[in-house]
């Protein structure tokens, strides 16, 4: 995969965006989830840890698309 040079974009207020909005999608799906499954409920526990792995799968993603297959090794 080339990759594309945006001339003035800061990188670290990209990351800095993604994770803003990550958080806020996490939090509104997951309220809505707890609000319908239940708190203590294990497929609510099923479906936040689905969730949360998911979003840090799809973050990593976008790190490894900005700085390669090298930005965990640091």
């Amino acid at each position: 995969m080339s990759g594309e040079i945006i001339q003035g974009l800061d990188v670290v207020d990209l990351l800095g965006f993604v994770q803003r909005k990550n958080k806020t999608f996490q939090a509104i799906l997951l309220y809505d989830l707890e609000e319908l499954l239940g708190k203590d409920s294990p497929e609510f526990k099923a479906a936040r840890k689905l969730v949360l792995d998911s979003y840090n799968n799809y973050t990593r993603s976008l790190l490894r698309i900005i700085f390669g297959d090298s930005f965990e090794s640091f």
